[in-house]
């Protein structure tokens, strides 16, 4: 199935769990990040469980610092 992931499709298998799919672009202990599916936040805690589905568009936003 496809995905969008930061607005690059990504091809990956059907039934793929978001922990899956972040674990090959991120390191999942990163801290300051915040995971959006189809503009909708999804709690870290939640990750392991949520399924993707064909065509979702998920979002990496990184926390900066700076003024």
């Amino acid at each position: 199935m496809e995905i969008k992931l930061n607005n690059t499709s990504k091809d990956v298998p059907a039934g793929s769990a978001l922990s899956s799919v972040l674990r090959q672009v991120i390191a999942l202990d990163a801290k300051g990040i915040a995971i959006a599916v189809n503009a909708q936040v999804v709690q870290k805690a939640k990750w392991n469980d949520f399924i993707l589905q064909n065509g979702d568009k998920i979002t990496i936003i990184k926390a900066t610092q700076g003024g």
